[in-house]
């Protein structure tokens, strides 16, 4: 009898320091700052603004065609660009047909009233419909657009809508939607005093007029290694560090790695552990590098995602920043401007990114894309305003520009796209954004286009 009440007073013993000790770890002050998952990330306290997939969604440029083979672009945080996008933010879209692109005349849709939106690269349906009110069907939901085309048709008066599959040879309409042909009129009517575009042979817009975008110096902040080493490291205490003569410095946990940069301030983080079981989803891989990015470094300014476009790159995702209207694109000589990630099976495999960024720079909200867009406009203004901004620089356009790419873009290659981007530059502390235009290649590479004196 006594030998049975040991056992058991053992026993509850045992049971009540096993409580103890769970209350200890995970339920004293601050235990959420450090939690090792499934996947050994480490979930820290936020180091920098957090964004939301809503947010990093939107065109990076909208066509508005005034009938008469007269064209006009906008680009994000224009006010123009706002008005717009609004509008169609507001309206749904439902009830979707599948059809081959050739069954439509688009040459001819093109000098009809119509707005269109382009994406930098296709966006998953089931993303897509996060910031705009689309109702899809399982097959529509299951691809990706890179273009939607709203139009008036002339004979009727009726407002279309069409969403093109990044595959190229499907086009999916909304035969159900509340879009009026006000609508679409409104947004005709804003384009009627914009910069001339003329649409060229070979599948791109050229502007007939020069574009104006300012040339700017920034101030820049940095985010430390010891940051980033604390907020990646389950158990910081535990990691080597090793320097390279070449200035790199790498510190791993015989797991995972963290690369720097000291000279470009470049980051790279390894986490070769990646599950090899599961569902490996686009759109939950999306969401999960967005929610890594928010807990490690987070989102210093407006950026916009981007896709991977090959099967090599299927599960690698950029996301890159804007500065004010138009998107900085990295240098051979300078990282900047942009993340990279790598995910597989909702985990993390690898994540790059520059540990510079604008010093004061605005946040991007955790809300609409639109609203994102304008409180991201009007306070980059005050920013640069106070941190040595020059004067407008005027963009080549018309024969000049014509003349450019006929020197510049070699023999047999063929562009397929033409935007205005920043070029960025590192000073001592400051970073130079200068606009200039960038063409996109038919095999998907992109180059600079310099204006000759």
């Amino acid at each position: 009898m006594k030998e049975n009440l040991k056992s058991g007073l053992l026993a509850a013993l045992i049971l009540v320091s096993l409580v103890q000790s769970y209350f200890l770890i995970y339920r004293m002050p601050g235990a959420n700052s450090v939690v090792n998952s499934e996947a050994g990330y480490v979930q820290a306290e936020d180091i920098g603004p957090r964004s939301s997939i809503e947010s990093l969604i939107f065109p990076d440029k909208m066509i508005v065609h005034l009938t008469n083979s007269r064209h006009t672009i906008f680009y994000p945080s224009s006010a123009e660009y706002t008005s717009i996008y609004d509008s169609i933010r507001k309206a749904s879209f439902g009830q979707f047909r599948r059809l081959s692109v050739q069954s439509m005349d688009w040459n001819q849709i093109r000098n009809d009233e119509g707005v269109e939106l382009m994406f930098g690269s296709g966006i998953p349906v089931s993303l897509l419909e996060r910031s705009l009110k689309i109702n899809p069907d399982s097959l529509f939901e299951g691809d990706a657009v890179n273009r939607i085309w709203l139009y008036t048709a002339p004979d009727d008066r009726t407002t279309r809508a069409f969403f093109f599959s990044a595959s190229g040879d499907v086009v999916y309409e909304a035969t159900d939607m509340d879009l009026r042909t006000e609508d679409i009129s409104r947004s005709v009517l804003l384009g009627a005093n914009g910069v001339s575009y003329q649409y060229t042979s070979t599948g791109y817009y050229l502007p007939r007029t020069a574009i104006t975008a300012p040339n700017v110096t920034l101030k820049l902040d940095s985010l430390t290694t010891e940051q980033m080493q604390r907020n990646l490291f389950f158990d910081p205490g535990a990691t080597r560090n090793i320097n390279e003569e070449n200035g790199t410095e790498i510190y791993t946990d015989s797991k995972r790695s963290l690369q720097v940069d000291t000279r470009q301030r470049w980051m790279t983080y390894t986490d070769p552990t990646a599950p090899t079981s599961g569902t490996n989803n686009v759109s939950d891989n999306v969401l999960s590098a967005v929610d890594f990015v928010n807990q490690h470094g987070g989102w210093p300014g407006m950026y916009t995602l981007s896709m991977g476009t090959g099967s090599s790159d299927k599960n690698g995702f950029i996301f890159r920043q804007y500065y004010r209207s138009y998107p900085i694109m990295e240098t051979d000589t300078f990282k900047f401007g942009y993340m990279r990630l790598a995910v597989e099976r909702n985990t993390v495999s690898t994540y790059e990114r520059s540990m510079l960024y604008l010093a004061a720079n605005p946040t991007q909200s955790d809300t609409t894309a639109t609203s994102s867009l304008e409180a991201v406009s009007a306070s980059e203004a005050t920013v640069s305003g106070s941190q040595a901004a020059t004067a407008g620089q005027q963009l080549p356009a018309g024969q000049q520009l014509v003349q450019m790419i006929k020197t510049q873009i070699p023999v047999g290659k063929q562009i397929v796209d033409l935007s205005p981007v920043y070029r960025p530059s590192l000073g001592d502390g400051v970073v130079t954004l200068k606009p200039v235009w960038m063409a996109k290649l038919q095999d998907g590479s992109m180059q600079f286009l310099t204006a000759t004196k």
